[in-house]
């Protein structure tokens, strides 16, 4: 399975910077890399309009869809080759669920509670 994302002109390849960083593009970040660490056999390219544009021009769908709709499109995620989003990232159970079709199973959003033991009697 291959997951390819292009994302929109951003000031670096996951918009994950600057001085106010967008949640969404912390979640689709979290996302991929939960992805990454639970399914390694899962492909994921992720391409910016601004860094890497040429990927943009080499996929035929990308270049047609940049020509007809603008960069109002973007972002764009293809799975296998087809597209899956557009103008939008797909949300945890979207994800989840094309995963699940490919035969991989993946847990977004867990959060670990941590807990310390240096109380009277534990240390």
């Amino acid at each position: 399975m291959k997951i390819e994302i292009y994302d929109p002109a951003m000031c670096c390849s996951t918009g994950v910077c600057g001085p106010s960083v967008d949640p969404e593009l912390v979640r689709i970040q979290e996302a991929l890399r939960q992805i990454q660490k639970q399914a390694p056999a899962v492909q994921v390219a992720r391409y910016g309009l601004s860094s890497d544009p040429q990927a943009f021009v080499a996929n035929p769908a990308v270049a047609e869809l940049l020509k007809t709709a603008g960069p109002q499109c973007l972002p764009l995620v293809f799975v296998d080759g087809e597209p899956v989003s557009k103008g939008a990232y797909p949300d945890n159970d979207q994800l989840r669920s094309l995963l699940k079709n490919s035969g991989f199973e993946v847990t977004f959003g867990v959060k670990y509670k941590v807990t310390s033991c240096c109380g009277p009697g534990c240390c």
